[in-house]
């Protein structure tokens, strides 16, 4: 187990930034400030005064259809559209970070986690002495399906995310297989922007969503062209997309996962079935922690309520 005796890290300082909410199209102010080890990850809504404390944790997912939505058990307070931000957060190696918004949705800044990742960089990451990164192990394979969506994973020595989409053209068939750590998976999609058709965005704007959405911050498709005066479409763009989609939803285990994933059209509501259907039976996984024992983690404060 030498190869996970690794450090945990957070951010070196704190650093704040500005963004409009893809959904709400509401101003978000966002500080990013280091902290102990063994916290995790931890939304702050500063607009509210109390109650007002969400972990980044699969348990608080409150809804999963065109974004991730964390809510308090208790309490209404919300934040909304966490995923490409977490994928930042896990892709630069950060288990414990708080990070302080004084509105309900994440900014969604370029629509894929690149001005985010440079926000990380700027900030700096450091390790925290004595407190190694805690890592899933899968023991067997577990299979999820959500309509035509469907996630499997299997046990292996390192993570492999393998994904395959299928949409109208011009985006069609596309797979890809990337693998080895959260690191090497993330660099490959950082760029990957979110993406909708054009007779989405109606219906979307009906129920009150997707306020802030522009062609700067989503690829766009309509009539079969899409609407992006410069955008290049490399192989595999939108596949990519989604793995980072699945990258920042699975963040919210609070663990570093290692298994052979394998999705099929994934997407936002097949991810949280798949970590409920993970922690639903003990056998399915192991945790290890370097210095502690495989099961050192409390079994009611892992299980799926």
């Amino acid at each position: 187990m030498k190869l996970y005796k690794i450090l945990q890290r957070t951010i070196s300082s704190s650093i704040s930034f500005s963004g409009v909410g893809l959904h709400t199209g509401d101003l978000c102010n966002v500080t990013l400030r280091p902290c102990d080890a063994d916290t995790g990850i931890i939304f702050i809504r500063k607009d509210l005064r109390e109650n007002n404390i969400v972990p980044a944790d699969y348990r608080h997912i409150y809804k999963s259809n065109l974004c991730t939505t964390l809510k308090s058990y208790n309490y209404d307070t919300k934040i909304l559209t966490v995923e490409h931000l977490l994928a930042a957060i896990k892709g630069n190696g950060i288990d414990n970070l708080i990070i302080e918004i004084d509105s309900p949705e994440i900014p969604i800044l370029d629509g894929s986690a690149r001005e985010y990742d440079n926000i990380i960089k700027r900030a700096g990451t450091t390790e925290q002495l004595n407190k190694f990164k805690k890592y899933l192990f899968i023991n067997k394979k577990i299979k999820v399906e959500n309509k035509n969506s469907v996630f499997e994973i299997e046990p292996s020595n390192f993570l492999n995310i393998n994904c395959t989409i299928d949409f109208p053209k011009p985006i069609g068939k596309q797979s890809i297989s990337l693998g080895n750590s959260y690191k090497d998976i993330y660099k490959e999609v950082i760029d990957s922007k979110t993406f909708c058709f054009f007779e989405d965005i109606e219906v979307m704007k009906k129920n009150g969503l997707a306020k802030g959405g522009t062609l700067d911050n989503a690829i766009v498709i309509k009539n079969g062209k899409f609407m992006n005066a410069h955008f290049g479409n490399s192989i595999n763009y939108f596949a990519k997309h989604k793995v980072l989609d699945v990258i920042g939803d699975l963040a919210l285990m609070g663990l570093n996962i290692i298994g052979n994933i394998s999705v099929y059209f994934p997407g936002h509501e097949l991810n949280r079935l798949a970590m409920n259907k993970i922690f639903s039976n003990y056998s399915n996984f192991r945790i290890y922690q370097h210095n502690k024992s495989d099961n050192f983690i409390a079994e009611e404060s892992i299980l799926t309520v």
